[in-house]
């Protein structure tokens, strides 16, 4: 099984259409959010094109529930702290999911990856200057990042900010998505994390 990380796909799936082409084993997404752009929902005949599962970007949460239910209807789509054990069978990893402004206290204690669409705070979050492209300041959330402190998942992956980053932080290895999927691809297969097929961490 090949698990596919992404962020901020904001409705471009050209990219995911050409990782699943001629696929000789199963893969399943996993989205840090920002799936669709709201103002661009998908149209009635949109399949995903392998099983997907996301947590609520802030896209989704400013689409309204409405549009928060018209992704659920979507062929292969999954709100993913909804099919944890589905995700278990399937993977043999333990999955947890934080939406976007979502500051739980607490996560499950066996916790192999961590996903949420914001980054926590000091942890690959630095923001890019849209006039330079320079990194500057921290920009990740510090509820998110005080469950690292408090839970050590071994991986935690995010999106939201637009930039790949990776960090460790003692037992957790943090990973930034870029948008969209660009590269690089970052995949977990046989528990195994790969970043553009050079493996950074053993589940």
């Amino acid at each position: 099984m090949r698990i596919l990380l992404s962020a901020d796909l904001e409705g471009r799936f050209s990219r995911l259409n050409q990782l699943v082409t001629h696929l000789e084993v199963e893969m399943i997404c996993i989205c840090c959010g920002d799936i669709f752009d709201y103002h661009h929902p998908p149209n009635d005949d949109f399949k995903f094109p392998l099983r997907f599962f996301s947590v609520k970007g802030n896209k989704e949460l400013w689409g309204g529930v409405k549009f928060q239910k018209s992704l659920r209807v979507l062929p292969n789509f999954y709100w993913l702290n909804e099919h944890l054990d589905d995700l278990l069978d399937l993977t043999g990893l333990h999955f947890y999911g934080i939406d976007h402004m979502h500051e739980p206290t607490r996560i499950p204690e066996e916790i192999d990856v961590l996903i949420s669409h914001r980054p926590a705070f000091g942890l690959a979050d630095k923001c890019g200057n849209p006039r330079n492209g320079k990194m500057f300041n921290h920009c990740g959330s510090k509820a998110v990042r005080a469950l690292i402190d408090n839970f050590s998942p071994q991986l935690f992956v995010a999106g939201h900010i637009h930039h790949f980053q990776t960090q460790k932080l003692d037992k957790t290895l943090a990973i930034t998505l870029p948008p969209g999927l660009s590269p690089p691809i970052v995949m977990i297969e046989d528990r195994t994390v790969n970043i553009d097929d050079q493996s950074v961490l053993t589940l």
